[in-house]
C-alpha cells in the first residue's frame, strides 16, 4: 500500500512539474505573428550624393490597423541620425503600396559612406514590422520593378525627413 501511495505521489509530482514547464515554455515562446505582412521591399544599394533614394513597399495588414511609419539612419562608424515617424492615412491602414523619398542632398562628401535605414511599421495593437536597408554612396544600382506592380509602387507615400548634415 505504501509503495502504491508513494507511486501515485511521484506521478502527481512529475505530471505538475510538466504541466509547469510547459505553461512556462509557452509564456516564454516569440512567435512572429503580427498582422502585418511585407509583400514587396526594395532600395538600391549604391546610390549617387543628391540622388533621391526611394525605398519601395508593399504591405498589408489583415486588422486594418496600421498607423504609423518610423524611420531612422545609421552610419558605419556608429553615427545616427534624428529619427523622424510618419502617420499613415486611413486609406492605408489595411494595405499601402509606394515608396518613401530620402533627399541625400548633403554638404559634406558621402562617397563610401555607408547608411542603414531602419524603418517599422507598426499598427495600433501595438504590433509592428522591423526592415532595415543599407545604401552607400558612391555609385548607381537599381533592378527593375516587378512589372505587375511598377505603377503603384511608384507613387510616393510620403518623405523621410532625415537631414544627412546634422548627426544626432
Amino acid at each position: 500500500m505504501k509503495s502504491r501511495t508513494l507511486g501515485v505521489f511521484t506521478f502527481v509530482v512529475l505530471l505538475s512539474f510538466l504541466v509547469v514547464a510547459i505553461s512556462d515554455l509557452s509564456a516564454n515562446a516569440q512567435t512572429d505573428e503580427s498582422p502585418i505582412a511585407v509583400k514587396f521591399a526594395y532600395a538600391p544599394r549604391k546610390i549617387q550624393k543628391g540622388d533621391v533614394w526611394k525605398i519601395y513597399l508593399s504591405v498589408s495588414d489583415t486588422g486594418g490597423n496600421m498607423m504609423k511609419v518610423s524611420f531612422s539612419i545609421d552610419e558605419s562608424g556608429g553615427t545616427r541620425y534624428r529619427s523622424t515617424f510618419m502617420y499613415l492615412k486611413k486609406s492605408m491602414a489595411k494595405e499601402f503600396t509606394g515608396y518613401f523619398a530620402l533627399h541625400t542632398a548633403a554638404s559634406r562628401d558621402l562617397s563610401g559612406v555607408d547608411f542603414t535605414l531602419k524603418l517599422s511599421i507598426s499598427d495600433d495593437k501595438g504590433n509592428h514590422k522591423d526592415l532595415s536597408f543599407p545604401v552607400e554612396f558612391g555609385g548607381h544600382e537599381m533592378k527593375p520593378l516587378p512589372p505587375e506592380m511598377e505603377k503603384e509602387l511608384n507613387r510616393r507615400i510620403g518623405i523621410i525627413d532625415i537631414d544627412l548634415d546634422v548627426p544626432d
